[in-house]
């Protein structure tokens, strides 16, 4: 009896231990590129040009000189989820903005020293799309949705997929919770993992975490599951 409480015990601790936990792996601290590995410092202090930060208190940094910056230290592998706050401003679509020029951020994924692809918000416009960028080079979109952007933050959560060959893109409103637009990118390299940033027009970015993929954790859990079942048949003879 008391060996079944506790196996239950067990067993309720490891679910929830199993399920994944986001690690922000850029915090932007002191406004800049904070995270050890990155190829090029890049941006500047979000902060001097927003006066409303990102809904999880901070500002980020603010990007507009149009150089890539890479980071295969950071690991956004296979079924990992990707988070980040953004704000790529108002374009010339966003009511109220009519003189607004907007600009465009680039998060890139399967990054390594030849290249990433990317999923660009772009409010210069009215955009989310996707591309590939060999080289660090930047092109058309491979796809694209519409999306008109306000003078806000968003959510933006990247999934990739089992095979790392694809992801795809939500994006949320300030709230956390409204889903805007998704979008999938494919072809992508399933060997790299890094991710890579850039922007022009002063867009910002604040808050990078990765959720990692919980298997190793569920089959933890299962095993462990398991030898409590079979301790219990045993005792039970």
């Amino acid at each position: 009896m008391n060996l079944r409480i506790s196996s239950l015990a067990m067993a309720a601790a490891l679910m929830g231990a199993a399920s994944a936990q986001a690690t922000v792996v850029e915090p932007f601290t002191g406004g800049a590129l904070s995270a050890p590995g990155w190829s090029a410092g890049i941006g500047a202090d979000a902060s001097i040009y927003l006066s409303t930060p990102a809904p999880d208190g901070t500002y980020g940094i603010a990007l507009s000189e149009a150089a890539w910056s890479y980071n295969t230290s950071i690991s956004f592998a296979a079924n990992d989820t990707l988070t980040a706050w953004i704000n790529p401003g108002p374009g010339p679509a966003t009511p109220g903005f009519d003189n607004a020029q907007g600009g465009r951020l680039f998060v890139g994924i399967a990054a390594d020293a030849t290249g990433a692809s990317s999923f660009v918000a772009a409010s210069d416009v009215a955009a989310l799309g996707s591309m590939a960028n060999p080289g660090y080079t930047s092109g058309a979109f491979t796809s694209s949705a519409s999306q008109v952007w306000g003078d806000q933050w968003y959510e933006l959560s990247i999934t990739r997929s089992a095979d790392g060959q694809s992801a795809t893109a939500r994006l949320f409103d300030q709230d956390g919770q409204t889903l805007l637009n998704t979008l999938t990118i494919g072809g992508l390299n399933a060997s790299a993992n890094g991710i890579a940033l850039m922007g022009t027009g002063g867009v910002a970015i604040s808050t990078v975490a990765v959720v990692p993929e919980p298997a190793s954790a569920g089959l933890a859990l299962v095993g462990l599951m398991l030898a409590g079942a079979t301790t219990r048949r045993r005792l039970s003879r």
